[in-house]
């Protein structure tokens, strides 16, 4: 976890995942990482809170301690913005603005990413850009960005942002009432996840599915994915693709 020779001291061993949950780490550096830890699984748990979200003020921390701005610290940046935007669309008017203006900053310095690594950083740029329009209400112009960022996170090989932005995209349009299609991106986004091998996330959105749709799924599954977002996806069942690369 520790990249780029960022020295980290510990006594007598490497923390365990607990010690590094409950933010024991020797330095800025593992206090981070462990913050960062936190907030992905919120996030991918549906588990966010206003408790959470102030506590892991990851980008705020990086300023202030001044730190060099290694991998996984500006991975916790992206996923930062991510549930920012998100848990800002259930808070009241005050809270709301308040988180929007920390995911608006967050996408500043990812856009700053993708001009040095545009591999890298192009799907999550347009993940955010959707998810700030979707804040906002600005409906009509969030959808073209979700869809987007699931063909960018495709052609670019990341599959478990794939799933992410798939998850995202049909809760967008969940919302517009438009199921059979977010019935399809939710779907997708389960199997994208147990291709990535976060089968309990995979579980989690079965659940959120059948909460939403009931067990009798027949009349929503004539929305096609290809169609959707202009992506190929033939892929069997049991094949895993090769995201190596």
């Amino acid at each position: 976890m520790i990249e780029s020779g960022a020295r980290v001291d510990y006594p007598d061993h490497m923390p365990t995942e607990e010690e590094f949950l409950a933010n024991k780490g020797a330095n800025i550096y593992a206090r981070l990482t462990s913050k960062i830890y936190k907030i992905v699984r919120a996030l991918l748990f549906g588990k966010l809170s206003n408790d959470i979200l102030n506590e892991m003020k990851i980008s705020e921390s990086i300023v202030e301690s001044k730190i060099v701005l290694i991998p996984v610290l500006a991975m916790g940046i992206f996923f930062e913005g991510l549930s920012c935007f998100l848990y800002s669309r259930g808070s009241d008017d005050t809270e709301k603005m308040k988180l929007i203006e920390r995911g608006r900053l967050t996408l500043t310095k990812v856009r700053s990413l993708a001009k040095h690594s545009f591999w890298n950083w192009q799907n999550k740029v347009l993940l955010l850009e959707a998810m700030e329009m979707h804040a906002m209400g600005n409906l009509d112009e969030a959808g073209p960005f979700y869809i987007s960022s699931i063909q960018s996170a495709r052609s670019h090989k990341f599959i478990h942002e794939e799933a992410i932005a798939s998850e995202m995209s049909g809760e967008y349009l969940f919302e517009l009432g438009r199921h059979s299609e977010a019935y399809a991106l939710y779907k997708h986004s389960i199997k994208c996840f147990d291709e990535w091998g976060a089968s309990a996330v995979s579980r989690r959105v079965e659940a959120d599915i059948q909460s939403k749709f009931g067990v009798d799924v027949s009349h929503l599954e004539a929305a096609n994915i290809d169609i959707l977002c202009g992506i190929s996806l033939n892929i069997e069942s049991n094949q895993k693709r090769n995201y190596e690369g």
